[in-house]
């Protein structure tokens, strides 16, 4: 069974606002995999998705990094969980994938959002997650994007 939603933003103030009421639908063990083109607005999501979860530093995409980690503050039931940040752009091979440790990671519970996570088809990876959702982040014009998310629910 799946669920989805979709939302047509006019700007990236109105896609960190969806991104920030949206992520109160989360629970403990999620990933996003967010896929879209350069310049979507894939960390702009992430940016309104960390300030829904009361995140306040800055988010910055981890292009170099690849991954960066933040503590949970709200909503009340996912407070204190890590969120992860991770952007799978450089990533070419599924060797430099393998040295993410993205298992160790997703057993830590808390929640995972990935950009560019079409790259996760190259090496076959398996989430093993309660809740996986795709959002999909398409140009809809020169400043509007249309914001997909589709749940996968196991079972």
């Amino acid at each position: 069974m799946t669920t989805s939603t979709e939302f047509l933003s006019d700007s990236p103030a109105a896609t960190e606002a969806f991104a920030a009421r949206w992520a109160q639908n989360l629970t403990p063990d999620a990933v996003l995999l967010l896929t879209g083109d350069l310049g979507a607005g894939k960390t702009t999501f992430i940016r309104g998705l960390a300030h829904g979860l009361g995140i306040a530093e800055p988010i910055r995409s981890p292009t170099f990094t690849l991954m960066h980690e933040y503590v949970i503050q709200q909503p009340p039931h996912l407070q204190g969980t890590p969120f992860f940040h991770i952007d799978l752009y450089r990533i070419e091979t599924p060797a430099q994938l393998a040295t993410l440790g993205l298992d160790e990671i997703l057993e830590r519970g808390g929640v995972v959002a990935i950009e560019w996570a079409e790259r996760l088809r190259m090496a076959n990876v398996s989430l093993r997650a309660t809740h996986v959702y795709e959002v999909a982040l398409t140009h809809s014009g020169e400043t509007h994007r249309t914001v997909r998310i589709v749940e996968q629910c196991a079972g």
